[in-house]
């Protein structure tokens, strides 16, 4: 039998249960790469948070009131709250709204106050959103070195890469 599909991402509702909840966090991935222009798609939003007990624990309180499960393999039965989040270096959520990837670690991050002091606060109505410089964002995306990381740096790079932007 095969997976049912993902829910489709509604990163607007994800990005203001965040605020809602004080969820201190850069924004990486996907969407951050569209923050800079380069349109394309993505399934989840990808989040860096603040590694305090405290911020961990309204990150807890913010998936949970997205109704968030673990995807991770094997982690099924796990209780979402704050001891569970720093266990690991990426935990994946699906959520009502899509999905939510939390990590710790990035291949070519900074540490999460540096990352943090280098965001570029983006207005989304009623909130700030915290996105991943851009600096950092091409850092991480040529550490990573996937086909659709290096696809999104050329985009980043090279305005004729990408006739949206």
């Amino acid at each position: 039998m095969s997976e049912p599909a993902p829910t489709p991402l509604d990163a607007e509702r994800i990005l203001h249960a965040l605020a809602e909840h004080g969820v201190d966090y850069v924004l990486i991935g996907g969407l951050a790469v569209q923050t800079y222009g380069h349109v394309r798609t993505t399934n989840d939003a990808d989040l860096i948070p603040a590694p305090t007990p405290a911020n961990l624990a309204r990150l807890a309180d913010a998936l949970r009131s997205l109704d968030a499960r673990v995807i991770n393999a094997g982690a099924d039965a796990v209780e979402i709250d704050a001891k569970m989040l720093p266990r690991v270096t990426i935990w994946q959520f699906a959520t009502r709204d899509g999905g939510v990837d939390v990590m710790h670690e990035v291949p070519g991050g900074r540490p999460y106050e540096e990352l943090r002091d280098g965001a570029l606060l983006v207005r989304l109505g009623e909130i700030e959103v915290p996105v991943v410089g851009l600096d950092d964002l091409i850092h991480m995306k040529l550490s990573r070195g996937r086909p659709i990381d290096l696809a999104d740096v050329a985009a980043l790079t090279d305005p004729e890469a990408d006739a949206d932007r």
